[in-house]
Order: structure tokens, then sequence, then C-alpha cells
């Protein structure tokens, strides 16, 4: 069957034809051309008389004109991601983790063998751990031997005898910082979200209420973040800035913010809806049911934002 003569035209081949064309990227005027037709608009004329939707006929919206025109004024610039690239699998690493994990469980259970004072600003270590003593005979009265010789069952030829479990004090150092498993056990809880306030009941000398300034310093060096104009960027900052090297990007300036599971899943719907012909006003009106995280509605320009980024399913 010719495409050549109008009253011919079968408008399921024409439909299926254009849209394999313009998948392509194939301008209207070429696929005008394929499909016989004297012009890209008397195909569109053609498409109209079918009563196919805007988005398939090709005609540009007035709400699309309006934003390409704003943005080719600067007040809107597309922020894509970027070219994809596959990362190793973070499973890759759970034995590396579940190794040092594992490690941190042992050296918090042998805490309670470790003591240390508060000297000034210096804090001061023993190490309390149990050993085997020998106590020779001749330390003892001969009152003193014969009741230790019935408690531990001793023979009247014995030099002496052992105590396989008498608790030694071991010098274990001065720092102006707690000990390294005691400072990263710490910064642990604190990344992981435990309660600091469950912490200082647990571990600070003073039974007074912790001052406020000590409080702040305290939320600087856990949640502290120089972008949003703290004096410092605090741990979590840092094990963000650490995992972004590790897993092959690089640390910049600031802390944009980052892309919740919600939005993210609005970005792939917009994608799609983009796809599909629909302007961002439109998709507004599609999803007006859609709330952001405050309760709020997605403004269109929200709805921009999201569609710049070109996130999608697959």
């Amino acid at each position: 069957m010719s495409l050549a003569e109008p009253r011919d035209r079968n408008p399921y081949r024409t439909v299926g034809i254009l849209c394999v064309l313009r998948d392509k990227g194939v301008s209207d005027e070429e696929i005008a051309k394929k499909l016989h037709f004297n012009s890209a608009e008397a195909m569109r004329l053609q498409l109209e008389k079918w009563r196919l939707p805007e988005w398939l006929v090709g005609r540009e919206s007035k709400a699309n004109s309006k934003a390409e025109k704003t943005t080719k004024k600067g007040v809107h610039r597309s922020r894509g991601l970027g070219q994809a690239k596959e990362l190793p699998s973070a499973g890759n690493a759970t034995p590396l983790f579940k190794e040092r994990l594992e490690a941190l469980l042992e050296s918090a259970e042998q805490l309670i063998h470790m003591n240390e004072d508060l000297r000034g600003r210096h804090f001061v270590r023993t190490d309390v751990e149990t050993a085997p003593v020998f106590y020779p005979r001749e330390r003892y009265s001969r009152e003193e031997w014969d009741k230790l010789r019935k408690q531990y069952g001793l023979d009247p030829g014995d030099k002496g005898f052992w105590d396989t479990n008498v608790l030694i004090r071991l010098p274990g150092g001065a720092a102006l910082s707690p000990s390294e498993i005691e400072a990263t056990l710490i910064s642990v809880y604190a990344l992981a979200g435990g309660q600091m306030d469950l912490l200082l009941d647990a571990l600070h000398p003073d039974s007074l209420p912790v001052r406020a300034e000590i409080r702040e310093g305290i939320r600087i060096c856990v949640e502290g973040s120089r972008a949003n104009g703290d004096p410092k960027d605090g741990l979590k900052v840092l094990a963000q800035h650490l995992a972004t090297w590790v897993r092959g990007s690089e640390v910049r300036p600031g802390r944009p913010p980052a892309l919740s599971k919600a939005n993210h899943g609005f970005a792939c719907r917009i994608t799609y809806h983009r796809k599909h012909g629909l302007t961002y006003e439109e998709i507004a009106r599609k999803e007006s049911h859609r709330k952001k995280e405050d309760g709020t509605s997605y403004s269109v320009k929200d709805i921009t934002e999201l569609g710049d980024l070109g996130l999608s399913w697959s």
C-alpha cells in the first residue's frame, strides 16, 4: 500500500513509522519526506485530523515554548548528573566491614579491664589484667602457711603456690585524649546515630548537666558543616568525604543537598512523562496529588529541576 495518496494512508502504519523514526532522532522534515508528505507541516495537519495528541503531532505547546524561551534567557539551566559509570557492589567490602566490626566488639568487651584518670588535661590509663602469681612459703608465718596449705591442698614440702587469677595493674600511658580504641568506639557510636546524651551520662565525669558550650562543641564535632555556617566540618561530613574518595569521585567545597528516595523516584517518573511528550506544567497538574516531605506540593520549578537530572528506572 503506497503512502503517497492521502486516501490510502493507513494511520496505524504511518504512526508506527513516525514513532520509530523519531526515536532514532530523525527530524520532522526528513520523516515527512520518508512518509511522502509534501512538508512537515502537511504531516502535522494530517496527524491532527486523526485527533492524535499534541506530543505525537509534534507541535510545541505554548507552555513548552515559553519554558524554552526562559531557558534561553538563562533563568534556568539544566543540571543533569552526567554520564553513568557503574560502580563495584558495596557488598564486595562486606567481609572487610564485618571483620572490623567484630574486632570493635571484642575491643568494647575489653574496656572493663582499663581504668583512666583525668589529671589536669591528661588522660592517664591503667590496664587491669589477670596473671598467674607465685607466692613463696617464706612469705608467711607457720600459722598462715598451714591455713593456705589446707585451702589450696598443698603438700607439706611445697615451697610455695601459684594463684592463676590475680588482678595486676600495668601502666597504659598518658595522653591529651582518651585511648585510641575509646576514640574509635565513640566516633562509631556518633556516626551510627547514637544518642550523645546517653553517652555523656555513661562516660562524662561531672554529675551536673554538661554545659551548653560543651554540648555545642559536641554537636559541631559530629554534625558540623562549613557549608551550613559551622566553623568546621564534623564527623559525618568527613565520613562522606572519605566515602566519596573511596568510591571513585572527588570532594569539592560545599555540601549539595542529597536526593531523597522519594524525590529520586519522582525524578524517574518525570523522565517517563517527558519521554511521552508531557510538559513540566502538564506533569505538575497530573502529579498534583504528590506531596513533598514537608507536606507542600511540587511547583513547576521543583519538577523542572528534578526532570533536568535525567534519572530513569532503567
